[in-house]
C-alpha cells in the first residue's frame, strides 16, 4: 500500500470536525504502521476528527474516503471492523444529514462497488 496521492491533496483547505486537515495524512500514514498500538491510536483520531456526530459529512470525510478504502484489506480484524464502522456512520450521515460535502455522493458511489467487491462493505 502506498497511499499515492496523499500528499497531493490540499488538506490545509479540507476541514475535519476541528478546522484544518492538517493530521490527517499523519493518522492515514500510521494506519500501515506495523504497531497494532499506533494503527489503533489513529483509527481512534480518524474517528474522531472526521466523523462529525451530529450528521455533518465534511470535506476532510471525503477526502479520506479512498485512502481508507485502500489500506481496508490490510488492516488486522479489530482496525477493519472499526474503519468499516466508521464508513458506515459517514456514508448513513451522508444520506441523511442536512450538511453534506459536495464531493462525498460521487466519492462513495466510486468507494462502494470496490468495497461490496472485496466484500467489506459498511453494515
Amino acid at each position: 500500500m502506498s497511499l499515492e496521492g496523499l500528499d497531493d491533496v490540499p488538506w490545509h483547505a479540507l476541514d475535519h470536525a476541528y478546522g484544518p486537515a492538517l493530521d490527517t495524512p499523519g493518522h492515514l500514514r500510521a494506519l500501515l504502521s506495523g504497531d497494532p498500538e499506533v494503527v489503533a491510536q489513529a483509527v481512534r483520531d480518524l474517528d474522531r476528527t472526521v466523523h462529525e456526530e451530529g450528521g455533518f459529512v465534511c470535506p476532510a470525510a471525503t477526502a479520506v474516503l479512498p485512502f481508507l478504502v485502500e489500506v481496508l484489506p490490510g488492516l488486522a480484524a479489530g482496525p477493519r471492523a472499526a474503519v468499516l464502522d466508521l464508513l458506515g456512520r459517514i456514508a448513513d450521515d451522508g444520506e441523511n444529514a442536512e450538511q453534506v460535502d459536495d464531493g462525498w455522493h460521487a466519492a462513495w458511489a466510486e468507494a462502494k462497488p470496490v468495497l461490496d467487491a472485496l466484500g467489506q462493505s459498511p453494515a
